[in-house]
């Protein structure tokens, strides 16, 4: 080719890739920002209250869905078994230690607690509305909102576009929401039923989002099975007031334990139920059960309409409880706190992108764990020793049924300081203060004891009875990526008994 020919030939080429470049840019610069905004998925977060582990198999929409879609986990736990600390831990990803927020009474628990100390400025909203997320909050916030001095009753706390919160006391009837700073009172009418309102809530902002370019993130968080305060019983919508007629609590070997001699002292002074307690703990998880079933159908409610829409396929959603519940469980009547796993057991599912589907997980997690796994979902960057919780994502997107997690056990917490523990793959290790200054211990096996009946602390070696003390205290007093290391360092070896 003559070299007048091939200089034309080359300047040609280059133009013409100049020239797909350009194009190249020009189509970059008009679809970034709805390029931008697909890039991070949404987050539908139910947080049931109360609810224990066991009664997620009384929500037949909501399991089946998960059962099909998502990953379960089996072993999921909070912290700290007590409604505003562990929301506190969620909201955070720090242990209660960590936030300060111990109890769900002002002024150093409950809202106040939380308030007082900045954690509002610190929480996962204000860092996924700062990252372009459109915020929405429904339903319990913390313990005493809507009860404090220090904020109007139409605070809206930072990091929330949309604000619908219940003021005061939990109510199924007869309440008050702090409806975007407008104060809203509901009556006693059928129409009224907490549940259903936040549904009909809910339902409609998925239905605008979903029109929308921007990322979301729904935090939805539902009364049941809570107890409403004066009756102490939960109550159901009218349509579900017949259901499961006969049915009672769950038996478990501790039940209304007779020889509870090696048990910590509240237990072994806690008398046994009589016939008319347990008739009410029956009736009782009666009503708690059928108070689920509204929530069932506000979870299918927006299960179908993400199902009829593309920006479905980009949600996660993410069903759990803020902590479990006793029923006659080791001689306790009714309610949480303490260190037992029934009152930390809890039901955890997730379903979204790149989530395993029909997957049933046995890993140690924790309600720490939310805060970065939204987050590092989400693309969020927060510093790894700002929060105690460890991502989940390589768990609920490995295409294996069995997954590497490093966690071995994690601290136990209780609203008394010296009350705590570590929760363990395949134990649970407990200490009270004592009457003579030693501690009271207890040693459960979890795998041939999950109802946490036989206390077997005296067997342990005396060199094994050291470990566990002294790593209990090492939990006692670490934070961030500290706590992180411990919990994949103590395990389950550490456990050693004397042999008879």
């Amino acid at each position: 080719m003559h070299p007048r020919t091939l200089s034309i030939y080359f300047r040609s080429i280059r133009l013409e890739i100049s020239s797909r470049i350009l194009s190249l840019v020009i189509y970059l610069l008009i679809t970034w920002i709805p390029f931008a905004a697909m890039a991070q998925p949404n987050f539908i977060f139910v947080l049931a209250d109360d609810m224990t582990y066991d009664e997620f198999r009384f929500m037949p929409r909501t399991q089946e869905y998960f059962a099909i879609n998502g990953v379960r986990f089996t072993n999921a736990f909070v912290t700290h078994a007590i409604c505003c600390p562990s929301r506190s831990s969620i909201m955070t990803g720090r242990y209660s230690k960590n936030t300060g927020v111990k109890t769900n009474n002002k002024p150093d628990g409950g809202f106040e607690g939380f308030f007082r100390r900045g954690l509002e400025t610190q929480a996962m909203a204000v860092k996924l509305k700062s990252a372009g997320y459109i915020t929405a909050h429904f339903g319990k916030y913390l313990n005493g909102y809507g009860f404090s001095t220090l904020v109007p009753l139409n605070y809206i706390p930072p990091g929330w576009d949309h604000w619908h919160a219940l003021l005061g006391n939990i109510q199924y009837y007869d309440y008050k929401l702090n409806e975007n700073g407008t104060v809203v009172s509901y009556g006693n009418t059928p129409a009224d039923y907490v549940t259903d309102v936040m549904a009909g809530q809910v339902v409609s902002h998925l239905n605008m989002v979903l029109q929308g370019d921007s990322p979301f993130y729904m935090m939805i968080s539902p009364v049941a099975p809570h107890a409403s305060i004066g009756t102490k019983d939960p109550i159901p919508a009218p349509r579900h007031a017949n259901l499961f007629g006969g049915l009672k609590a769950p038996r478990s070997a501790s039940f209304n334990q007779e020889d509870v001699s090696k048990k910590a002292r509240a237990v072994r002074q806690s008398p046994q139920l009589l016939p008319a307690d347990i008739e009410w703990v029956d009736s009782n998880f009666r009503l708690r059960v059928q108070s689920l079933q509204s929530l069932d159908e506000m979870v299918g409610k927006l299960i179908d309409q993400l199902q009829q829409h593309p920006k479905g396929k980009e949600t996660y959603i993410i069903f759990t409880s803020d902590n479990g519940f006793y029923f006659g469980d080791h001689r306790m009547f009714s309610g949480k706190g303490g260190l037992y796993d029934q009152a930390h057991h809890v039901p955890f599912a997730i379903s979204g992108p790149n989530v395993g589907h029909g997957f049933v997980r046995d890993d140690l997690v924790t309600n720490l764990d939310f805060f970065p796994t939204i987050l590092g979902l989400a693309k969020v960057s927060v510093p790894t020793n700002s929060y105690d919780g460890r991502s989940l994502q390589p768990l609920i997107e490995s295409p294996e049924r069995k997954a590497s997690f490093f966690r071995k056990s994690f601290l136990l917490e209780s609203e008394i300081n010296e009350r705590s523990g570590i929760r363990l793959k395949s134990y649970t290790y407990l200490e009270y203060p004592g009457l003579t200054g030693l501690p009271f211990r207890e040693l459960f096996d979890t795998q041939l004891d999950p109802d946490l009946r036989f206390n077997i602390v005296d067997r342990l070696t005396s060199a094994s009875s050291a470990s566990l003390a002294d790593a209990l205290e090492q939990l006692q007093n670490c934070s961030g990526d500290s706590c992180r290391q411990l919990e994949n360092q103590i395990t389950d070896a550490l456990v050693e008994f004397v042999v008879r």
